[in-house]
């Protein structure tokens, strides 16, 4: 059987690329290991409880009167996605700086709080804003293939090769105040003397200007209605249809399944691990794939724990949307403590806040996160692992417990815990790993976008998490819709 493109996994990249490859009257085909779409992008149901895996925060949607990417390219394709606003509401408790504080409200509100905790900070942050929206504007230009941005984005040029820590301490804001802002770096996967600076800028104007919002809906009716539109376009997709190998045919590739199905493309799309590809579907030696390699850095994995409690989010005092905990504020000790299973670093959300509907009246879905970076996990085995999960998962609910001074432990009436062993499991990303390679000052997503043609591979090609812009509902759906852009402005160029 011959198509088009042939898509190997249906998670927000995949289904992305075939969006717009049936947009554009492509026969397409979408391979799937598992029987839903979306990847990590999903819900799962224990007892009366219905779970979102790991979206909380749609980024880049923004609102009718500042239209984010997400939402731009929903409109395109005729896709309408029921949201809600999510509240600046987090609260950020640091254990060696001693710091427990609340930043709600809009961006006005925390540049007040930010100058209350350390004077200096708000003239110096106010100045940032120009700069981020600067630098999205030249990222929108280089997207779109313009190379020389000197004139136009002069701060963009002098940014570029700076990492986040140093950019900020240049443009003048107090160091404690770097690292308050810098909690974010939480959410990308790379600590803030590591991460480039123009990854970074692009996060903090997503949340800024382009507010992010939560689905009114679960998860996997998201995934299902891209699935639906995909079909409705002409797109096939085939769920429970896990692929072993892709070889070289003299018109392109060959799919093989693990039931013997073979299908033919000329080009496939993979929105899995490169790392994984290389390593088990790809049976030869590619000099491009290598360099890779050596290049890459994977960022961390981690444990979650999805709890179901039987009483309202008020009752238990659980006023806000987000809690972050850390040892430390500083990003490059909190990574260093993260090599070891037991560390005071943890993320919360509480669906409630934003979706009454989160779960059943007078309940409360609470999801606790701890991230783990380096090889802490090589050491449990099939003997210790049940064991070994229960016992973070406990020792997660306690350190939640006595950070914030709320009780939880009895009201659990359903609990999920979810390993790197698990997300390896769901996804065949390399150890479970959930930000895909760290953004990196020599690995950044500019040096991504700007290598892209000499490290491509004949008839291979990445979406996703994993791939050109890095992790994020937003990137993994907008490098779909990049790559399978620049595929079919190929064909255009050869006709």
């Amino acid at each position: 059987m011959k198509y088009d493109y042939i898509i190997i996994g249906a998670g927000m990249g995949g289904l992305s690329a075939g969006l717009n490859l049936a947009y554009n009257n492509k026969k397409v085909l979408i391979l799937e290991k598992n029987s839903l779409p979306g990847g990590l992008v999903t819900t799962f149901k224990r007892g009366r409880f219905e779970f979102d895996a790991s979206l909380y925060d749609l980024m880049d949607y923004g609102s009718e009167e500042h239209i984010g990417s997400l939402q731009r390219l929903f409109k395109k394709y005729n896709l309408e996605i029921d949201t809600l606003p999510i509240p600046y509401n987090i609260r950020i408790k640091s254990i060696d700086d001693k710091l427990d504080e609340v930043m709600k409200g809009e961006i006005d509100d925390w540049v007040l709080r930010l100058e209350e905790l350390h004077s200096g900070s708000m003239s110096s942050f106010r100045s940032l804003l120009p700069l981020l929206k600067e630098i999205h504007e030249a990222l929108v230009a280089l997207k779109k293939g313009r190379n020389n941005l000197e004139k136009d984005f002069p701060n963009f040029i002098k940014y570029v090769d700076k990492n986040a820590y140093d950019a900020l301490v240049d443009l003048n804001l107090p160091i404690d105040t770097i690292h308050l802002l810098g909690y974010i770096w939480i959410e990308i996967g790379s600590p803030l003397n590591k991460l480039n600076f123009i990854d970074f800028a692009e996060c903090m104007y997503k949340y800024i200007f382009r507010r992010p919002v939560a689905l009114q809906n679960k998860s996997i009716d998201f995934t299902l209605k891209l699935a639906k539109r995909i079909e409705e376009l002409g797109g096939k997709i085939n769920y429970r249809s896990l692929v072993t190998e892709i070889k070289d045919t003299e018109d392109g590739k060959e799919v093989i399944l693990s039931d013997g199905t073979k299908y033919h493309a000329k080009d496939v799309i993979c929105n899995l691990s490169e790392r994984y590809v290389l390593k088990e579907l790809i049976k030869e030696n590619i000099p491009q794939a290598n360099q890779k390699e050596n290049a890459r850095t994977l960022s961390m994995n981690g444990l979650v724990v999805y709890l179901g409690l039987n009483k309202s989010y008020q009752d238990l005092k659980l006023y806000n949307y987000r809690y972050y905990e850390f040892q430390n504020l500083n990003s490059v000790v909190n990574m260093k403590s993260m090599k070891k299973f037991y560390h005071h670093t943890l993320e919360a959300v509480v669906p409630n806040i934003v979706n009454e509907q989160a779960s059943p009246k007078n309940t409360t879905i609470l999801v606790l996160k701890t991230l783990y970076s380096g090889d802490v996990w090589n050491s449990v085995n099939k003997e210790n692992y049940y064991q070994t999960k229960e016992e973070l998962a406990n020792a997660l609910i306690e350190e939640f417990e006595s950070a914030f001074h709320i009780d939880i432990k009895e009201y659990i009436e359903e609990i999920e815990i979810a390993s790197p062993i698990t997300f390896e499991r769901y996804t065949n990303n390399i150890n479970g790993c959930m930000f895909g390679p760290m953004r990196l000052g020599y690995d950044n997503s500019i040096h991504r976008l700007l290598s892209y043609e000499e490290e491509r591979i004949p008839h291979i090609h990445f979406v996703g998490g994993s791939s050109l812009f890095g992790s994020g509902v937003d990137n993994a759906f907008y490098s779909g819709y990049y790559i399978t852009e620049k595929l079919l402005e190929e064909e255009r160029r050869s006709e």
